[in-house]
């Protein structure tokens, strides 16, 4: 499966580096307590028939992402994921197949386990829209090992699938220099157990991975090679850099004084910041 949707985000040069500001960096951790809900559907095709089913569980998540951002302060214009990956460790779900009014049904138990979702080398990039940045053909992989009971099939392995996922997030500037990547959204997909693993009378098993983010957060600390109140980074703390102050009057972004808003008092500090 690949997203039909098409665009030149996995060519972060053609964004970065072509605005006259800075640049700057964050590394950010998923927070503690972040969760995802894993949906898991199931179509088993078999001599018989083919019958499907679906099961949710809760999964407690772990992760990181390393973050560029153009310009150097917000708001911001592109960010750049050179690295991102979510861990959901260990899920069990269950289902219930081929189920007829006599006979009952068929129940098949699976256990997902070091689930990681990660972005494949190279990254992406993309422009924001307000805060938030998407990525419609952003290249993951995904990898876990699958423990599959049940009275059709009896199966263990492991599977590593990579594919282009749509992805999407919103960067929020807080207080000082600290950001929140929240509102994240990332693409449906699927994948197919191997079929040499697959008992006589089995076609084909195929499961489709829904993986809901939204309850998931990281948080991040700015951090730029620019000197303090060269948000231009050219070096000098000028009128250039005073344009930018006043544009990001009102909003965390030019914020020197660490009070979560660019004032009076952060116009002091950077006056006296004048000069190379």
């Amino acid at each position: 499966m690949k997203s039909a949707l098409l665009a030149a985000v996995t060519a972060p040069s053609l964004l970065f580096g072509s605005i006259a500001f800075g640049q700057s960096s964050a590394e950010f951790e998923v927070i503690e307590g972040s969760t995802a809900g894993l949906t898991l559907t199931v179509t088993i095709d078999t001599s018989i028939g083919t019958s499907s089913d679906v099961d949710t569980t809760v999964q407690q998540v772990t992760g990181f992402a390393n973050a560029n951002f153009d310009p150097a302060i917000p708001p911001f214009l592109a960010m750049e994921l050179p690295e991102l990956e979510f861990n959901l460790g260990t899920g069990d779900v269950s289902y219930d197949l081929f189920c007829l009014p006599i006979f009952g049904c068929q129940t098949l138990e699976i256990t997902v386990s070091d689930f990681i979702i990660r972005l494949d080398k190279g990254g992406v990039s993309a422009p924001f829209e307000g805060d938030t940045a998407f990525f419609p053909d952003a290249p993951f992989v995904s990898s876990f090992n699958y423990s599959v009971t049940g009275d059709l099939v009896n199966i263990e392995g492991s599977n590593v699938v990579p594919d282009f996922y749509s992805f999407g997030a919103d960067v929020i500037p807080l207080k000082g220099n600290d950001l929140l990547m929240d509102n994240l959204l990332l693409q449906t997909f699927s994948f197919e157990l191997d079929p040499a693993d697959l008992p006589v009378g089995v076609n084909n098993v195929t499961i489709e991975a829904q993986v809901d983010l939204s309850g998931t957060m990281l948080f991040g600390t700015l951090e730029s090679a620019c000197s303090p109140g060269d948000f231009n980074c050219d070096g000098c703390v000028d009128g250039g850099d005073l344009g930018i102050l006043l544009a990001a009057w009102g909003t965390p972004g030019s914020d020197l004084s660490g009070d979560g808003s660019t004032d009076g008092a952060d116009l002091g500090i950077f006056l006296s910041l004048w000069g190379c």
